[in-house]
């Protein structure tokens, strides 16, 4: 029964997830998540609550989920890296691989869900606003004071300006990795995430590090 149960919630939250990021909060419907998820409208109630409830969950599990590997991933290269500050690279790679492992997975969350956080950076529904808030903010401000470290002539106001812009990048570039990998050619290197990552990388660290005079 246990293990039913917890079927069910997961085909809910999957099948909220895709068409919430395909239509959004106020267009996919209950009627739409149920009959996608071969589910009733008493165990999206039963499970999550109200359609609001259920869309909260759905965004912030994944959200939750990549800042938590990322603050890990961060702590680690702070530990590495001593009383010296964290290469800005290492930084931006803790910050750039979760999200990517993410968008690659279709298991943990892959496009579909990407886009759904993406559209909600967008469209900011008024119950989520806060939460989502404190669950991004605090994240970004960490970044912002370790890749600071690294980059003492760049202000803090225009860190976190970058660090925005590199969210940005990041979730374009989630959103769209099937096509992204489809366009590359063909080859095993063209679907190593490795790959990718390093690319990415190397564009976000370029990015933070412009010099302050280029902003």
């Amino acid at each position: 029964m246990a293990k039913s149960s917890a079927a069910t919630q997961a085909r809910i939250s999957s099948a909220a997830g895709q068409l919430f990021a395909q239509h959004g909060f106020s267009r996919a419907s209950l009627r739409q998540i149920t009959k996608k998820a071969g589910a009733n409208l008493a165990a999206v109630n039963y499970h999550f609550g109200a359609k609001e409830d259920l869309y909260r969950q759905v965004v912030l599990r994944h959200v939750q989920t990549i800042n938590r590997e990322r603050v890990r991933l961060l702590a680690q290269a702070e530990q590495l890296a001593g009383d010296q500050p964290v290469p800005l690279r290492a930084v931006v790679e803790t910050f750039v691989r979760p999200l990517m492992r993410h968008a690659s997975d279709p298991e943990i969350g892959g496009p579909p869900f990407l886009r759904l956080v993406a559209r909600e950076l967008i469209e900011h529904q008024p119950f989520l606003r806060e939460e989502l808030s404190s669950e991004l903010d605090p994240v970004l401000e960490r970044y912002a004071r370790v890749v600071s470290q690294s980059l003492p002539g760049v202000s803090s106001a225009e860190l976190t300006l970058r660090l925005q812009f590199t969210t940005g990048a990041l979730l374009h570039a989630g959103v769209i990795w099937h096509e992204l990998v489809q366009q590359a050619q063909a080859g095993h290197e063209a679907r190593d995430l490795d790959v990718w990552i390093r690319r990415l990388v190397d564009f976000c660290t370029a990015g933070l590090g412009a010099p302050a005079g280029q902003s």
